[in-house]
């Protein structure tokens, strides 16, 4: 059974953490798309989005490419902070999958910023504020499109690791 993983969340707030966690428990048939990632290959910087209509093309190409594992979990890792960027923009992806989730966070808004702070490159306060203005939470939409809808609290991933049923060890790291 494939699954795609959809995380949502402002800058910050943990979703690569998470991601990385998965990839590194599990490793084979774990596929992670990135926008920040995509956007360093492509233009030598996560916060260069001079280039994000080739970006954002890529990012989509590579989750249907990666949707041909029929045991991969593809976790697709941007902000999708709306309903229409969580399930308009993957309309075409879910056919392709035999589960779809989705893993939002609904973090304080001083851990983000201090985790922010602690960021490769991390974005400025203002960007951050638009992000925390424009976060949805999930909506009637979001309910009719996901299988599964996990919410983040606490900055805890375990629970949330356990209920994706992964097929993941149990020595998951804290």
């Amino acid at each position: 059974m494939n699954k795609l993983i959809i995380l949502s969340g402002v800058p910050g707030s943990g979703k690569s953490y998470f991601s990385n966690t998965i990839k590194k428990i599990k490793n084979s048939h774990v596929y992670i798309v990135s926008s920040d990632q995509l956007r360093k290959e492509i233009t030598g910087s996560q916060s260069n989005l001079y280039a994000e209509d080739l970006m954002w093309k890529m990012f989509y190409s590579l989750a249907k490419t990666y949707s041909l594992d029929k045991d991969g979990i593809v976790i697709l890792d941007a902000t999708h902070v709306s309903s229409y960027l969580r399930v308009d923009k993957n309309l075409e992806l879910k056919p392709l999958f035999d589960q779809t989730i989705l893993v939002m966070w609904n973090t304080d808004r001083q851990l983000v910023s201090n985790q922010n702070l602690q960021r490769e490159y991390p974005i400025p306060p203002e960007a951050l504020d638009k992000f925390f203005s424009i976060f949805e939470l999930p909506t009637d939409k979001d309910r009719e499109f996901f299988d599964k809808i996990l919410m983040v609290t606490n900055n805890d991933i375990a629970p949330i690791i356990e209920e994706l049923d992964l097929g993941l060890s149990k020595d998951m790291p804290q």
